[in-house]
């Protein structure tokens, strides 16, 4: 557990008060808590053995209980509150535009599903809660079915620990196994988890009894977290026949036609006639598409891209950041905090970019040949023009332009925002293009083919964000666009932590097909001062 994570927690304790109608002082404790708490610069585990002594917000009532939460890594009274609350009531926080204010009045009404809650939308029955228009009826009954859709679906990040423990139940049972399915292809959220062993259905069931529900032949199908389970047993002479077809994807195999048996995947591609495809590559999208030979490794990036420290909303200092950048064998790090219209993430005012110009030079005087580009990631104002006058968006090595308000603003008019954001010549990467929360909000509505276009003119950057909620932009676009245009891999990071997030990147940058050429993170530090958009 981290700093952010437990401040998530508070935030969303302090949720659940409101959505019970619970001591509004409470939840606003709660909130300033977590806002203080996430503002440290301080090792977590170091807090709770203080006590959290000298936090602000934290009083002798909040400090026992957050002290047990980081030693136990569970948070009972949360627990408490979330079992006071429907279960489909708790499915509205999935729904964009509704806080726990609203979740409370749709309860109070009688609303208590996702399904409910567009019947009553369809039938024009929301407007006549309070606090509920015409408009805001429109945009929730749009903002819940695309919550219903992504409901039975996870994030491939949150699926990864999920994964990791059944491998690590395999593997203590003497078991072979390895993932399948959408999750082995690197897609950006999955309905269920796939493996593929070499054991009989006998032994899957002694290794995982407590998950699998039935037996169907040599498959065993389960529930892991309500995420469905399915492991395909495979003997040793056709492990890699079973491996492929359990990878999928349904086009992709159609494609291949007959599989033969084999015991390795390599076998079945060379008994087929066709070079090895890897599983990233195995899209509808791919059908037709040779595989590049020389895919992105992580070794070819030199520098980190998109990264946030305490000057706005992360929780680890500059020099922390670079610190693990370069314990990480990179070479730069472009820090990009918020800019000053994002006042809700701590953006910065002008004096405090001034501030981190002058911090960034002595630490780049302190950890040469390491170096912090000084970048911002500037708000893209609803005109289309970025924060900061032009005379101090010039001092800036790297200016990354980023949707966070407007995002339901309509298609042409969203579209004409980001041209015109596009043609500032201080924009190097547009970040995050359409801001876009996987399973919680779809993001901006644009004609993207004009918008790509307009970037390529002026020679852009797109970032592909690798921060597994966004994944932005979306790697069927960047397939597309792949020989045009030069992409960034974005970490976002908030944190140490978020540095990792670069792994999805790689993922990505594979299911797009770029190599070195085509992403900047391989670019030198000194590339950066040459590279200018025109």
């Amino acid at each position: 557990m981290n700093r952010k994570e437990l401040a998530g927690m508070l935030e969303y304790a302090a949720d659940l008060m409101e959505v019970l109608g619970e001591g509004e002082f409470r939840a606003q404790a709660y909130r300033r808590a977590a806002r203080n708490i996430e503002k440290l610069d301080a090792d977590l585990e170091a807090l709770a053995a203080q006590g959290f002594k000298g936090v602000p917000g934290v009083g002798p009532t909040l400090a026992p209980m957050l002290t047990e939460i980081v030693q136990s890594g569970e948070f009972a009274y949360m627990a408490e509150l979330e079992a006071q609350v429907p279960p489909g009531v708790l499915e509205f926080f999935r729904v964009q535009g509704l806080g726990p204010k609203r979740i409370r009045a749709l309860w109070e009404h009688g609303v208590d599903s996702l399904e409910e809650l567009i019947r009553h939308g369809e039938a024009g029955r929301l407007r006549g809660i309070p606090g509920f228009g015409a408009k805001t009826e429109a945009n929730l009954v749009q903002a819940a079915r695309f919550a219903l859709e992504g409901l039975r679906r996870v994030l491939w990040g949150e699926a990864v620990e999920a994964a990791e423990l059944l491998l690590a139940d395999f593997a203590s049972a003497g078991i072979r196994a390895e993932v399948a399915g959408s999750f082995r292809r690197g897609l950006e959220t999955i309905g269920n988890l796939d493996f593929v062993v070499l054991a009989q259905p006998e032994a899957v069931q002694n290794a995982l009894g407590r998950y699998i529900e039935r037996i169907e032949g040599s498959v065993l199908h389960g529930q892991l977290g309500g995420l469905p389970l399915k492991v395909f047993c495979a003997a040793q002479q056709n492990y890699g026949t079973v491996l492929v077809r359990a990878t999928g994807s349904l086009a992709f195999l159609e494609a291949l036609g007959a599989l033969p048996e084999a015991p390795t995947e390599a076998e079945v591609f060379e008994r087929l006639g066709r070079r090895p495809v890897s599983p990233y590559w195995r899209e509808p999208e791919h059908l037709g598409l040779e595989e590049p030979a020389q895919p992105l490794r992580r070794e070819d990036l030199l520098g980190l891209i998109h990264c946030h420290s305490t000057y706005s909303d992360g929780t680890a200092s500059l020099r922390a950041m670079a610190e693990a950048a370069i314990a990480e064998g990179y070479s730069y790090m472009v820090i990009s905090d918020h800019s000053q219209s994002a006042s809700y993430a701590g953006g910065l005012e002008p004096q405090r970019v001034k501030a981190q110009w002058t911090e960034i030079e002595k630490l780049n005087a302190e950890l040469a040949p390491f170096r912090i580009l000084k970048g911002i990631e500037s708000d893209i104002l609803p005109d289309g023009s970025l924060d900061y006058p032009d005379e101090m968006l010039a001092g800036f090595d790297v200016v990354i332009g980023s949707l966070h308000s407007g995002l339901n603003l309509p298609k042409e008019e969203q579209t004409r925002r980001l041209l015109r954001a596009l043609d500032n010549p201080y924009l190097k990467i547009l970040g995050h293009p359409t801001g876009r929360l996987l399973l919680r909000r779809r993001g901006a509505e644009a004609d993207w083919e004009r918008v790509l276009e307009r970037a390529a003119e002026r020679g852009a950057i797109i970032e592909i964000n690798c921060n597994y909620h966004r994944c932005d932009l979306d790697w069927r676009l960047a397939l597309k666009w792949r020989d045009r245009l030069r992409f960034s891999l974005g970490t976002d990071a908030h944190g140490l932590e978020g540095l990792s997030s670069i792994a999805y990147g790689l993922a990505l940058a594979a299911k797009a097909g770029l190599g070195k050429k085509q992403v900047v993170n391989a670019w030198t530090p000194e590339t950066w001062g040459q590279a200018k958009t025109t």
